[in-house]
């Protein structure tokens, strides 16, 4: 089977996962894109995210690796779960933009 269905997670504080979700579709990429507050959101948009289909979940650069382990343990890791990391100088530019 093609990979074709991609699950995206964000975490800010004031997300809430029953109200900030989205979806990207075309012919050959459907992306499910979620908003949590938290992990424990994370966990519970991701075990729904693999009874929808999804092959892949990401999550974005507000995750830690023991926050991607979680998820992954959440889900029995059946799916792969991804995260992004930046390097020491992109973490060092984001420290000084957002202070």
């Amino acid at each position: 089977m093609a990979l074709q269905r991609y699950g995206f997670i964000v975490k800010s504080d004031d997300l809430e996962m029953f109200k900030h979700h989205a979806r990207l579709h075309s012919d050959n990429f459907d992306m499910s894109i979620a908003g949590v507050s938290d992990v424990a959101q994370a966990e519970l948009v991701a075990q729904e995210m693999i009874t929808k289909g999804i092959q892949l979940i990401e999550l974005c650069g507000g995750f830690s690796g023991d926050d991607a382990q979680r998820i992954r343990d959440a889900i029995n890791d059946h799916i792969p779960v991804g995260y992004v990391q930046y390097s020491d100088d992109e973490r060092a530019r984001l420290k000084a933009e957002l202070s």
